[in-house]
Parts: C-alpha cells; structure tokens; sequence
C-alpha cells in the first residue's frame, strides 16, 4: 500500500513539474510581454518594435529612444481613442506618423508591400514600426525591414517571427510565417536620413 501511495505522489510531483512549471513560466513570460508593451529594437538606433503603447509609454518611448517616425499597422482609426492619443502624442513631440493597415491573418497584398518599402525609405530614423500586439504584423515588419535595410539573411531575420515576441507560428497567423518564407526581396535599399 504504501508503495502505492508513494508512485501516486510522485506522479503527482511530475504532473505538478510538467503542467503547472511550464503555465507558470508561461504566465509570468506573456504578462512581461504585455507590460513592457513589447517594445524591443529591431536594429538598436534605427528601428523598433511594439504593440499599441498607452499615451505615457508612447510618450516616453518616444522621448528615450529619440524616435523621429511611428508607423502604425493597424491602419487608420480615426475617432478610435488609442489612435488619436497616438497622433497627438506624435504631434506633440514632433513625430512623423505614417498609416498601413496590415493583416494578421492574410498575406499583404502588393500595394502594401510597395507602401512598407516606400516608408522604410522615406520614414526619419529612429522609427517605431507598431501593431495591437507587436507580435504578428509587427513581427513579419520587423523581419522585412531587416532583410531589406539592414541587409540579413532571410533565415537570421525570421527570428523576428518568433514565439519570443508573443508570435505563434500556428492557425490564422501562420500566413505571415508562409509568406516571408515565400517572399524575395527586390533590391531596396533605404537613404532616409538618420
């Protein structure tokens, strides 16, 4: 009997080890990433990542890391209360903003393709490249931008697409996964000024 009880109270400490560890670590990992914003630099100085900021970390964000231009991949929203704080925030501080409504769940179309290396370009520097999450859109900007302007293997810039940055490579979002793997790069090269 007691040899009984003690393989069901290991068991049970392996279960615990298994599930709830795993959970936990989990739990803790998406709660930083959604209170930090999931703001981390593309290529440090140049570009960075993020979900859709409050007014004070946008604000401060913007002011710490000296950021000259917001692109916002969640299209226009005028009369959304998170859009208008961003576009007055960027005014207040003098930040070029740019609109490109970008899908997490269907491949970008060629008109966005050309508008994303047209604002790659032209956008001053540092840029703050932002979806709702920072971890879809975002990721697959992210990834481009690094092939495109900062000149990386494709297989090093995918790493932008990641489960680090709270993207699942799973369901509805793994066309932007499908898509990058299937996209070729046409001579880009950026001249905006830093």
């Amino acid at each position: 009997m007691s040899t009984l009880f003690s393989i069901s109270r290991s068991l049970k400490g392996r279960f615990f080890l298994l599930v709830f560890i795993p959970a936990i670590i989990a739990g803790a990992y998406i709660t930083n990433i959604l209170v930090s914003g999931n703001f981390e630099p593309i290529t440090e100085g140049e570009a960075y990542r993020s979900g859709q900021l409050n007014e004070a970390s946008l604000e401060r964000h913007l002011k710490e890391y000296r950021i000259k231009s917001v692109l916002n991949l969640r299209g226009k929203n005028s009369g959304k209360d998170w859009y208008e704080t961003e576009i007055a925030v960027c005014r207040k501080l003098s930040v070029r903003h740019y609109d490109l409504a970008m899908s997490s769940s269907g491949r970008p179309n060629p008109e966005v393709m050309s508008r994303l290396m047209e604002i790659f370009r032209e956008a001053p520097r540092p840029i703050l490249i932002h979806c709702r999450s920072g971890s879809d859109r975002s990721g697959l900007a992210a990834a481009l931008w690094k092939v495109v302007v900062d000149g990386e293997p494709k297989a090093i810039a995918q790493k932008q697409l990641s489960i680090r940055f709270g993207h699942f490579p799973v369901g509805q979002t793994s066309v932007l996964d499908d898509f990058f793997k299937e996209w070729e790069p046409v001579g880009v090269s950026s001249s905006a000024e830093k």
